[in-house]
């Protein structure tokens, strides 16, 4: 008798045991099915994080320089000192690049002359091309940039010209104006730099000669112009540089607001082929740290602009 009371508590104390241990192991994995789904929670919430913000970054255009995609365009003539007019062709190796070009000094954008054919170069000049894909927004590809330098002296380098409006025949002393398209040359009166540059501030400029109707002068040289800067970036780091671009808006002559019509961009000098040179030494940091230069653009520079609309103006006193 005593060992069947004894062996019927064994049985219960083994089935409690048992059912505890049932228990517990229960608890464990229903811990580690919640563990499991919130881990995979939070991984559905990070990737539809990245999706959405690749597809506004795929949605949204941007005028900044990026690079690499398209390759940087060459010329078919080295920059140099030539004794005659010198042809360029300019090439770039992506399919269905479209190749576009400056000779003023200011950086190429997609507003600049696309290049159709070989460009004739008769004064000294430098030029500056850039390709990019159309199907592809951040495409842009690196600058390329040469000098030419033409010796004979029945080529002169190239002048602001002036803004003399006399050879408008509408133009009547009279009934003196501005007339729509008219080129206006200006000059920057203050120093504008990507370092510090930001998008909506106020560039200062001046009219770099006197506008007038013969020898009655309509507006005079030094009459301040305002600009505004539509975009600026630091030189960053792997040797990409700085750039800002700028608008000009308008002038005013005695309380009359001429509105003026002019953009450009200008960049830096980029080092990227410095920079990846250095990753590809160890440990690599130098490439990380090499950063362009800045876009400087000095008080004095030239930049021409055009009269938006006809605008009647009195001489100037």
């Amino acid at each position: 008798m005593r060992i069947a009371t004894i062996l019927s508590v064994v049985l219960s104390i083994v089935m409690c045991a048992s059912a505890q241990d049932a228990g517990t192991l229960a608890a464990q994995q229903a811990a580690q099915a919640a563990q499991q789904a919130n881990t995979m929670a939070t991984q559905a919430a990070q990737q539809a994080a990245q999706s959405a913000q690749a597809a506004q970054a795929q949605a949204t255009p941007s005028t900044q320089f990026t690079y690499p995609v398209a390759a940087r365009p060459k010329f078919s003539a080295k920059g140099g000192t030539y004794s005659s007019p010198v042809t360029v062709k300019i090439k770039d190796s992506a399919r269905g690049a479209v190749i576009y070009y400056t000779t003023d000094g200011w950086t190429p954008t997609t507003s600049s002359t696309r290049y159709t054919g070989p460009i004739t170069i008769s004064s000294t000049t430098t030029l500056q091309a850039m390709a990019i894909i159309p199907q592809l927004p951040l495409s842009r590809s690196r600058l390329a940039t040469a000098s030419y330098k033409i010796s004979g002296a029945q080529w002169p380098a190239p002048t602001v010209p002036s803004a003399d409006v006399k050879t408008t025949a509408t133009l009547d002393l009279a009934k003196p104006m501005l007339p729509r398209g008219m080129t206006v040359p200006l000059v920057f009166s203050s120093d504008v730099t990507s370092r510090t540059a930001d998008v909506g501030d106020k560039i200062s400029l001046a009219l770099a000669d006197d506008i007038k109707v013969g020898n009655v002068i309509l507006v005079k040289k030094g009459t301040p112009v305002v600009g505004t800067v539509t975009e600026a970036d630091k030189a960053r780091s792997f040797g990409r540089p700085g750039e800002v671009f700028f608008q000009v808006d308008y002038l005013q002559i005695d309380g009359t607001t001429v509105k003026l019509n002019g953009s450009a961009a200008l960049e830096g000098r980029d080092k990227v082929g410095t920079a990846i040179g250095l990753a590809a030494i160890p440990p690599g940091i130098g490439g990380f740290l090499t950063r362009g230069d800045e876009a400087e653009i000095a008080s004095g520079t030239p930049f021409l602009a055009t009269v938006d609309a006809d605008t009647p103006l009195s001489p100037a006193n």
